[in-house]
């Protein structure tokens, strides 16, 4: 089977917004995006990439957050035809900390997003979330919350550990890949950005001997290795116009075996024509359990 991750595209359009109309952190993540961000993620260049990604045939498409920038009613709605345009392989999504701006933004994205959040209540308080398909079980984790200014950290919290703990248990078996926005492993990103409660989940992941996990937010194509089976993918933005950082998907093939689990990651980058070709593979193989 095959699985397609995207991650952070980014695709606010703030053009009928004024700074002056927004208050408190919205303000300057605003100032931010007009600055700067705007600049960095293109909506052409999100397009270029998902006219490839449609070519993949994937039987699953992952996509681990910050679908937009300020978590905006009218960005909510244009993630979401976004989404619905995608393709047609079912989509398994987790929210990122742009997506959950402000406590405001919850609702919509629950609401509006519900269809490819997996989850069995519309409340962050339903993840992890569980997708099958195939011999794949997608668990996703809301790792988003509304940060204070200045803060783009994440933290998925106690209770939502315990239920991951209770979730990789029932999977044993099974290949399992985890979607979360914020770097898994602690010490990935700078402490402003990172996963604060990333020590603990990487505790889960070598317990349970966890085969993959999938993230974003760094914006950089990342290959790691955590313990001795679990194998960690981070894929830059989707929408990346900075030609140090090429927007990039992965192609992930799993195949099944009697004793083992196979899997062939290509990391796919876009070019200047609008191709795109691919620029690291990596194979690794998973004694089942």
């Amino acid at each position: 089977m095959r699985l397609v991750h995207l991650s952070d595209p980014h695709l606010s359009d703030l053009d009928g917004y004024s700074g002056w109309h927004l208050r408190g952190k919205r303000r300057l993540g605003y100032l931010s995006w007009m600055r700067r961000r705007r600049h960095h993620h293109r909506r052409e260049v999100l397009a270029q990439l998902c006219t490839q990604v449609a070519r993949e045939q994937a039987d699953v498409i992952a996509v681990t957050g910050d679908l937009v920038q300020l978590g905006l009613p009218d960005e909510i709605v244009q993630a979401r035809a976004w989404l619905d345009g995608l393709g047609a392989a079912p989509i398994a999504l987790v929210p990122g900390n742009h997506d959950l701006y402000r406590d405001d933004a919850v609702a919509g994205v629950l609401a509006s997003w519900s269809g490819y959040l997996h989850l069995s209540e519309a409340t962050l308080e339903a993840f992890p979330s569980r997708f099958d398909c195939g011999p794949l079980t997608v668990i996703g984790l809301c790792s988003a919350y509304a940060a204070p200014f200045w803060s783009a950290a994440g933290r998925l919290g106690v209770a939502q550990l315990a239920r991951l703990d209770d979730m990789l248990a029932a999977t044993a078996g099974r290949m399992r890949c985890v979607l979360v926005h914020h770097p898994p492993l602690p010490g990935q990103c700078a402490s402003r950005k990172a996963l604060r409660d990333a020590a603990e989940l990487a505790v889960l992941l070598e317990g349970h001997g966890v085969e993959l996990v999938l993230h974003g937010h760094i914006h950089r194509n990342v290959a790691l290795r955590h313990a001795a089976r679990t194998q960690v993918l981070a894929t830059a933005s989707a929408s990346n116009a900075d030609p140090a950082r090429r927007a990039s998907y992965r192609v992930l093939d799993v195949t099944e075996q009697p004793d083992r689990w196979l899997l062939d990651a290509r990391l796919m980058t876009l070019d200047g024509d609008g191709s795109v070709s691919c620029h690291d593979r990596l194979h690794c193989e998973f004694p089942r359990h």
